[in-house]
């Protein structure tokens, strides 16, 4: 079983992978962050159950948000050991493209 930083790292290599996804985001009231010895991983927390992966998608959007959401899902569902996937779209950011 991986510890907590390895399962936000992996979760977080795999949300960036998904098309659409610009960056992860940092929470709106609180850090969101999986925290260990010296050591953080923006955007994802790890929680025994659950995976939130906290993201900024491009915009405009190559598709509905609902649509994107299940894409990270489905890309970082298979990185946690079980837990439960929770996506959270945090903003939406104009592409310079």
């Amino acid at each position: 079983m991986a510890d907590a930083l390895q399962l936000a790292r992996a979760a977080s290599e795999a949300a960036l992978a998904t098309d659409g996804v610009i960056r992860l985001g940092t929470g709106s009231f609180a850090e969101a962050a999986t925290y260990g010895p010296g050591e953080k991983v923006s955007g994802v927390i790890v929680m025994p159950e659950e995976v939130q992966v906290h993201v900024v998608l491009r915009y405009p959007l190559d598709k509905p948000i609902p649509e994107a959401a299940n894409s990270i899902r489905e890309n970082v569902s298979p990185k946690v050991e079980g837990r439960e996937t929770t996506v959270v779209i945090e903003d939406l950011e104009v592409s310079e493209e």
